[in-house]
Order: structure tokens, then C-alpha cells, then sequence
């Protein structure tokens, strides 16, 4: 089974971290943009596969009308097979999702939500250029679990602009009063090109140091282990029975088709991206190819990738898997790689294979790297 990833690019305005591909105060092409994406769907050469997860990612996939958002799911549902029990998650911002709406999306079949709080601190969010507060996120939360859908995950950050440990604690304590299952905590990289890297590089923005950034982690790790939360992916936490099923796709390297402006797609040993630039897109989709990079995985970038993906995860890797997969031990590529970690205390031993240790979850970009420095 596949999933399928649909990127909506719109946001009312662009924030000051952001350099994913979202266009702030272009919403006059949304029309067009949707037309083009059931296009592009409906013209897909994988039509009748089955799918057993769809993402809405952005962005800010909130930003269409229920309509469009019907739509979209129906051209979803008319080119593939789409299982019944699918994971079919929306993301959204608090200031643009309300009860009413998350109703109508449980009715289109939208079954998990993912709200983009960032912080539950006020300072912090206008720091941030962000158009909600944390009222407001609060609210959120609770009128779409009382629209139908309550499978919601919140999206936090730390390491941000002015933030201290005691301001990471009060947020976590925050979503754990909510009725949140799942939580993605991203400790905040200053991308070149963005607002915020300029306000650093001008001296007018002072981040926390390494070893804030490293408490403010296990404040995370620590509060929300407490509240009940399994820490499975080295930036994802979730109660029982509720990690997210299409994201853990990325980490599993199991296929997944993305349609949109720069989306991407796995399947076999292809990975493709589409071109970024929204008119074009809405000229071609459906019509001719919008692909605009595509790489064909060796055996050796496709064992690399195994990796250091399922190091991302609690389980980590599996040796035994690992050489059914590739018909080798993991040790004939990775042996000297595996040894220095270990060495260093950055992995540790489980009964299949090995996965990050404490020490290893605050150096993960680290350790990743190694694998991808290995031919």
C-alpha cells in the first residue's frame, strides 16, 4: 500500500523560520491550483493503487474551503483505492480552523488533524509572525474534537528567539491539558534565506545557546514521557495507538506519491520532485510532466537511507531485516560506521540491531551523517 501526499502552498502570511515551499498573499490562484491538483492526481500512472494514508500538507491546507477540500479527497478517491480505515490527516493553523470546519472535513473523510501551534506563548508567537495566540490554539484543539475529529496533533518548537526552559515546560505542560494525541517538537534551525536568518546575521535576534537548546529537549522528552506520550521518532511523540501512519512511511522507506507544487515522491528506487513555480504548475498538471528532479536510488544510497531513516525511529534498526532487504549483513558497509557510534555512546544495542541512545537523540543530524558519508 502507498500513501499519497497532496501540498497546499498558501498561507495568509509566510513565517519568519519558514523555507518550506509556502507563498504568503497569492491565495489568487487557489482556484487554478486546485483544478490543477485533481488534474495531476487523475492523470497519475499509479491510478488503482491502494492507499492506505493521504496527507494534506502545506503550507496551510486550512485555507481552502470545504468544497475544495471535498474535491480534492474525491479526485483522491476516484484515481486510487483508497482503504476504508485510512489515515486521512489535514494540517492546518489554529486561526483558520474552527469547529464547523473540522466537522465538515470528518464528513469528506478527514479523520486527523495537525495544528501548527508552535508555542503556547504569546510573546513568543508574535516574536514569531504568527496570527494566532495561544487562546486561540487552545480553542482550536477543542472545537474540532467537538466537530468529530479526535485524532489531533499539535506541532511545538523550542530554541526559538528569547524562549528559556521554563517557557518549553509551560508549553508542554499547555497541550497536555488538551485533548491532543500526538506531538511533533522540532528544535528551531535557522534556514539561510529566511527573515529570521537575516535578523540573526544582523545581530537584532539572539537564539539560546547549544546547552538551552539541549535542556529545552529533555524538558520535551521528559514531560511529555510523564503525560503518557512514546517517544518513537526522534521528533514525534504519541499516545497508544496513534503515531502517524503516513509520516512513519518516510521513516519505513515504504512508497509514497506526492502531487502539488514541489512535492515529493518515493516508489521502487525513484524518488521525484515536482517543479516549485505555482503558474507553471497550473499550465502543466494533468497535461504534461511536472517533475522537475528525479533520481534513480543505487543499492548503496538505498541501504545508506535505511539507516539513518529508521534511526529517526525508537525501534531503529533492525539487522535482521536490514540483511533480508539487501542480502547482506549490515556490518559489510556499515561496520566501521556502527562501531565508531557505539564507541562514542551515540547508539546503543537493542535485541535486532541497535538505535539512539539518550545521548544520541540531542546529536541525531550527527549521527546520520555518518551513513551518508559512507561510500
Amino acid at each position: 500500500m502507498i500513501g499519497v501526499y497532496i501540498h497546499i502552498p498558501f498561507c495568509k502570511q509566510k513565517c519568519l523560520y519558514c523555507d518550506f515551499p509556502s507563498y504568503g498573499g497569492i491565495l489568487r490562484y487557489k482556484e487554478a491550483y486546485v483544478d490543477a491538483l485533481c488534474r495531476e492526481i487523475g492523470a497519475s500512472p499509479y491510478g488503482g493503487a491502494v492507499v492506505d494514508t493521504v496527507y494534506f500538507g502545506g503550507g496551510t491546507p486550512s485555507l481552502l474551503s470545504t468544497a475544495e477540500a471535498v474535491r480534492i479527497m474525491t479526485a483522491v478517491r476516484k484515481t486510487f483505492t483508497v482503504v476504508p480505515e485510512a489515515e486521512v490527516t489535514f494540517e492546518g493553523n489554529p486561526e483558520s480552523l474552527n469547529g464547523a470546519y473540522a466537522a465538515d472535513l470528518a464528513a469528506a473523510g478527514v479523520n486527523r488533524l495537525s495544528f501548527g501551534v508552535q508555542t503556547f506563548d504569546d510573546r513568543l508567537l508574535r516574536s514569531l509572525g504568527r496570527a494566532h495566540t495561544a487562546a486561540m490554539a487552545r480553542e482550536a484543539v477543542t472545537a474540532a474534537v467537538a466537530g468529530g475529529i479526535k485524532n489531533i496533533s499539535v506541532d511545538l518548537m523550542y530554541g526559538l528567539p528569547g524562549q528559556t526552559t521554563d517557557d518549553v515546560a509551560a508549553s508542554v505542560r499547555r497541550l497536555l491539558q488538551l485533548p491532543v494525541v500526538h506531538a511533533s517538537v522540532y528544535s528551531l534551525i535557522v534556514e539561510d534565506g529566511t527573515p529570521l536568518q537575516r535578523l540573526v546575521a544582523g545581530g537584532k535576534v539572539t537564539l539560546p545557546g547549544a546547552a538551552a537548546v539541549e535542556a529545552m529537549g529533555a524538558i520535551v522528552r521528559r514531560q511529555l514521557a510523564a503525560g503518557g506520550f512514546e517517544h518513537y521518532e526522534i521528533s514525534s511523540y504519541a499516545v497508544k495507538g496513534r503515531r502517524s501512519r503516513h509520516n512513519s512511511k518516510y521513516w519505513q522507506c515504504l512508497p509514497y506519491i506526492g502531487f502539488g507544487v514541489s512535492a515529493h515522491s518515493f516508489v521502487g528506487n525513484r524518488r521525484w520532485s515536482n517543479i516549485a513555480n505555482i503558474p507553471t504548475y497550473c499550465e502543466r498538471a494533468g497535461r504534461e510532466t511536472v517533475a522537475a528532479e528525479e533520481t534513480v536510488i543505487t543499492r548503496q544510497r538505498a541501504m545508506e537511507d535505511y539507516c539513518f531513516l529508521a534511526l529517526r525511529m525508537k525501534d531503529g534498526i533492525d539487522y535482521v531485516k536490514f540483511a533480508a532487504q539487501f542480502g547482506c549483513a549490515i556490518t559489510e558497509p556499515f561496520g566501521r560506521v556502527l562501531a565508531s557510534l557505539e564507541k562514542q555512546g551515540l547508539i546503543t544495542g537493542t535485541e535486532r540491531g541497535c538505535r539512539l541512545s539518550s545521548t544520541g537523540l540531542a546529536y541525531g543530524n550527527y549521527v546520520f551523517g555518518k551513513f551518508l558519508q559512507s561510500e
